[in-house]
């Protein structure tokens, strides 16, 4: 029985260790996600740039403004449409700057939850054997190991007393 229990132990560390192995993977393709956002948002609200740095001294909240105040109703709407590119631009670019000063508490906290569902949707296991992917790999086994320990623990805690009411009501 022992050495089943150890066999358990063990296949739960080397779950730990295949699951901890892909943190930095899907953290490099998070990374990356961000990344290739933020150069197709540069590319939309780059004509409108080109329009601010020509007419309005590089400000672009002028144009807008601009294009607000002009009495058509369609070129005021097409600001309002400006000014949300401009918003996702410039929050895109916040979080890249993030992103490269903490990438896994970034990537764990960061509220671009659509951005980690299309990664996540498209990611594949991959195995880098990378220093923080064998430190995340080691650290992710002995916690899941860890975990499971306790829960064996509890659940026989359990079963245990529930056997000496069971006796204890028999007798």
């Amino acid at each position: 029985m022992s050495k089943l229990l150890d066999y358990i132990r063990l296949s739960f560390f080397a779950c730990g260790l295949l699951l901890g192995v892909q943190i930095p993977a899907f953290v490099s393709d998070f990374g990356q996600a961000l990344n290739a956002h933020l150069v197709e948002s540069d590319a939309a609200i780059a004509p409108f740039k080109k329009d601010a740095a020509q007419y309005f001294n590089n400000d672009l909240n002028k144009l807008i403004k601009h294009y607000q105040n002009l009495d058509d109703e369609i070129v005021g709407k097409g600001a309002n449409h400006i000014n949300t590119l401009y918003e996702r631009q410039q929050s895109l670019q916040q979080a890249v700057n993030e992103f490269t000063q903490s990438p896994y508490l970034f990537t764990l906290s960061s509220e671009f939850t659509t951005i980690k569902q299309q990664v996540w949707h498209h990611f594949e296991g991959q195995i880098i054997l990378k220093k923080d992917s064998i430190t995340a790999a080691i650290i992710t086994g002995i916690l899941i190991a860890m975990l499971a320990e306790l829960c064996g623990f509890l659940l026989l805690v359990a079963f245990r007393r529930s056997y000496k009411k069971l006796l204890g009501v028999n007798k």
